[in-house]
């Protein structure tokens, strides 16, 4: 079921994995039609799609993620299903140095106040976290494929 935060336990389990190596996040974004921003936000009352107000934050949080060791990978929206199906607008890729570097963005100076843009434009997600195999064409470390989560 798809969701809008990672629950405490899932939290609890990605901060405390024994694994130091890099990280990958697939994020499948489901975005409201129309933003819905808080009155007290300055953008409350702009007509703007929940994509854009997604996409508002997604450039901050790309900046910031840079500051600590990240890279966002990709960010496209949903063309079709190729196999499967689904109802996701969108895919956002990001790539992070090690699972620190994640939780220093989610704790950066400005990250609060790039939420709201999130806030407004999402509507449910659904994130998966990867240990990249390969990544830019290159075998990573070989305990990438092992099972201990």
């Amino acid at each position: 079921m798809p969701a809008f935060q990672p629950t405490a336990a899932q939290f609890r389990a990605f901060r405390d994995d024994p694994h130091d190596g890099p990280v990958a996040q697939v994020n499948l974004l489901k975005f409201r039609v129309k933003a819905e921003y808080k009155p007290e936000d300055p953008e409350f009352g702009e007509a703007i799609s929940g994509r854009d107000a997604y996409m508002r934050y997604s450039e901050a949080f790309t900046k910031a993620m840079e500051e600590v060791g990240g890279l966002t990978l990709l960010v496209g929206d949903t063309e079709r299903y190729f196999i499967g199906g689904g109802d996701w607008d969108g895919v956002l890729i990001n790539h992070f140095s090690n699972r620190q570097a994640f939780i220093a963005t989610l704790n950066h100076k400005e990250y609060k106040n790039m939420s709201r843009h999130r806030d407004a434009g999402l509507l449910a997600q659904d994130l998966i976290v990867t240990r990249p195999t390969w990544l830019n064409g290159e075998k990573q470390w070989p305990d990438t494929m092992s099972t201990e989560r």
